[in-house]
């Protein structure tokens, strides 16, 4: 299967799928996916498909996005040195095409679970406009899983849980002045010295949850401010990202975000997400784990493991990509990363 990996991967980093472009690339799989499954469900630019149900079998769910974050690359669709290059590669279309060849595989060959394909759109953008949530809320077949495999970047490890993040504007008010009178007015920007202090004194926190480490982190990562140079700016709003494990609610996380604003500033949270569940007592991945002595280790980042959590389901991230390519310019991915992925699915979901 080492050439089907390569062409999928190589056909796929090829096709242009910038966040909110998803239409080719979405065309492209579901006119695979009509060749090889029975039932295919397609919602805006997202896809779910499967065979019928077996009853007696458990049911597990592959997940991978189909878009990416903007960049470029050079050698797009070339192999070097046993290196697929392409924007998108490892973040996530290596996983894709892990997925797309598992179809081709047991499409000959009988599964002993029932497998779901889902190919969605707009991961790489706000919660609220992630492609995967209209499909949770419309369809109840993800729900039906008794696991979930998010195919992201993992470096062939399994990632369990994730850390929930929500972004706040924090908006600091003064009063406008002109810059060679400032006694008239009161600088904003100024009057954030002390919360930019705490923040620069933020160290990362531990977090052991079940076994695994998390890290908690708090950054400021933009900043707005009204006026121009030689105006005393009346507002000034950093933005602050929260990295927060799990075990804690949005609404723990959200008081302990204005907990340490405290009463400097005003907050607004606009993006917010949930951490994922850590679900080691899973059977199905118990014997995953312990078939082929995989490694397992923290999510230190977000996926929709966290929005699978909210809806019952448990979920992992399991991906050939490598997680340090992505979201890089010249990205890649490793062949021999996919043979191995895609060789760990084949096995565990055969009937020996």
């Amino acid at each position: 299967m080492k050439e089907n990996l390569i062409k999928h991967t190589v056909n796929l980093v090829k096709i242009p799928s910038v966040i909110g472009n998803e239409k080719e690339i979405a065309d492209y799989v579901e006119a695979f996916l009509k060749r090889h499954l029975k039932n295919i469900i397609r919602h805006n630019n997202s896809l779910i498909a499967f065979n019928d149900f077996e009853p007696s079998k458990k049911n597990i769910t592959l997940l991978g996005h189909l878009d990416t974050v903007p960049g470029s690359n050079d050698y797009t669709g070339q192999v070097i040195d046993g290196k697929i290059y392409g924007l998108g590669a490892s973040d996530m279309k290596g996983g894709l095409a892990v997925m797309m060849t598992l179809i081709e595989y047991f499409s000959n060959k009988e599964s002993k679970y029932n497998l779901v394909y889902v190919f969605y759109e707009k991961e790489e953008g706000p919660y609220q406009e992630n492609g995967l949530e209209p499909l949770l809320q419309n369809y109840d077949i993800i729900q039906k899983s008794d696991i979930a495999f998010a195919l992201e970047p993992t470096n062939n490890r399994i990632q369990m849980g994730c850390l929930g993040t929500m972004h706040g504007w924090v908006k600091f008010k003064g009063k406008r002045a002109h810059s060679a009178r400032p006694w008239e007015g009161e600088n904003a920007i100024h009057k954030a010295y002390k919360l930019l202090e705490k923040l620069y004194n933020f160290d990362r926190k531990e977090y052991d949850f079940e076994g695994l480490k998390f890290y908690e982190v708090m950054n400021a990562t933009m900043v707005e401010y009204s006026g121009g140079r030689n105006i005393i700016p009346e507002e000034f709003r950093i933005n602050i990202n929260y990295r927060f494990a799990p075990g804690k609610t949005i609404e723990q996380a959200k008081q302990e975000f204005i907990d340490f604003v405290g009463n400097q500033a005003e907050v607004e949270f606009t993006d917010v997400s949930p951490a994922g569940k850590v679900c080691k007592d899973n059977p199905i991945l118990k014997e995953m784990i312990n078939q082929f002595n995989l490694q397992v280790e923290a999510k230190q980042a977000w996926t929709d493991v966290g929005r699978l959590s909210l809806y019952g389901v448990d979920a992992v991230n399991f991906g050939p990509g490598d997680t340090a390519q992505a979201h890089q310019k010249n990205e890649y991915i490793p062949v021999e990363n996919l043979i191995k992925n895609f060789e760990i699915y084949s096995k565990f979901f055969s009937i020996t």
